[in-house]
């Protein structure tokens, strides 16, 4: 179930779209109230996917890059680091128990695509 967690099935990319790091830890979502599950989240250029394990299915949900405002990165001594996106003021999802190397990766990558999309956007809308 690990390796199907890292990846997205099923699902279509844009043009030019490329696949980039993935973590996988425990994934606390928050839609109304607040959900645990095993599962991961996968960095793409243009936007991230949330693929959360329920009964040995991998539900597959998109993020836009548009409705995260903000990252952080909390660390706690008997958990390790935990990635918390928000919308705003609203906290959609945190994961944890995921690896350090991996952190800064998918961080790193997130980064500067967030940033090319935001100035693609911007482009779109001077010329509109």
């Amino acid at each position: 179930m690990y390796n199907k967690l890292k990846h997205i099935e099923g699902v279509n990319l844009l043009p030019k779209e490329v696949v980039g790091p993935a973590l996988v830890g425990s994934v606390e979502y928050f839609n109304g109230e607040k959900s645990t599950y095993h599962g991961s989240l996968v960095a793409t250029t243009h936007r991230l996917f949330m693929n959360l394990e329920d009964n040995d299915l991998v539900c597959v949900e998109e993020i836009s890059f548009d409705n995260i405002t903000r990252i952080t990165v909390e660390e706690l001594l008997m958990v390790g680091h935990i990635l918390h996106i928000w919308q705003d003021d609203k906290l959609l999802i945190s994961i944890k128990s995921i690896s350090e190397g991996k952190l800064e990766k998918f961080l790193e990558f997130y980064y500067k695509y967030k940033a090319q999309h935001a100035a693609d956007t911007a482009s779109a809308e001077a010329l509109a």
